[in-house]
C-alpha cells in the first residue's frame, strides 16, 4: 500500500464522519444549498491542505465547525464587498419540504444574522451545551448566553407567536 493510499482512506473516513455536520452549518450560515455545498467542499479542501492531525473525533469536529464558520463569514464579507445582488433565496432539501414547521423554522433562521444561526444550529441541532459552544467559538460564556437569548428573541419575532404555541 502506498503512503498516499493510507492518507486518502483516513481523509475519506473523516469526510464521511463529518460532511453532514459541516454541510448543515454551512447551510445555516449561507442560506442556500449551492453556496452551502461550495462552502462545505472548501472546508474539506482546507483540511486536506493543512495536513492537520487531531487528538480525537471531537477535536476534528471542533476544527471543522470553526473552519466552516470562518469560511462562511469570509464568503459573506466578499459578497458584501462586491455588492452582488442574489435573486435566489434557496430552498431546503426537497425531502423536508413536506414538514412545514421545520421548513418555517429554517426560513426564520435564514433571516437571522449568521452568528445567531450558527448558535441556534449548534445548540438545537448538534446538541452542544452553551459552555461547549463558547469553547469551540472561543467566546466568553456570557457572550454566548447573551447571543443565544438574542437569537431566540429574533427567531420568535421572525416566526410569530403562533409558531411557539
Amino acid at each position: 500500500m502506498k503512503p498516499n493510499d493510507s492518507m486518502e482512506s483516513v481523509f475519506s473516513e473523516l469526510y464521511e464522519r463529518h460532511i453532514d455536520t459541516v454541510y448543515r452549518i454551512c447551510y445555516a450560515m449561507m442560506g442556500n444549498r449551492q453556496d452551502a455545498e461550495d462552502a462545505a467542499q472548501s472546508v474539506f479542501v482546507k483540511l486536506m491542505r493543512s495536513n492537520m492531525t487531531f487528538q480525537s473525533v471531537e477535536h476534528e469536529k471542533a476544527w471543522l465547525i470553526a473552519t466552516a464558520r470562518n469560511h462562511c463569514r469570509d464568503e459573506h464579507r466578499r459578497w458584501w464587498r462586491k455588492k452582488v445582488v442574489k435573486f435566489e433565496t434557496g430552498m431546503p432539501d426537497e425531502q423536508h419540504a413536506d414538514r412545514l414547521p421545520q421548513h418555517e423554522m429554517m426560513d426564520g433562521m435564514r433571516r437571522l444574522p449568521p452568528n445567531h444561526r450558527l448558535l441556534l444550529y449548534l445548540y438545537y441541532y448538534e446538541g452542544y451545551k452553551l459552555l461547549e459552544i463558547a469553547k469551540m467559538l472561543k467566546l466568553n460564556i456570557n457572550t454566548v448566553k447573551t447571543r443565544m437569548r438574542d437569537a431566540r428573541k429574533r427567531l420568535k419575532l421572525e416566526l410569530g407567536d403562533d409558531f411557539f404555541d
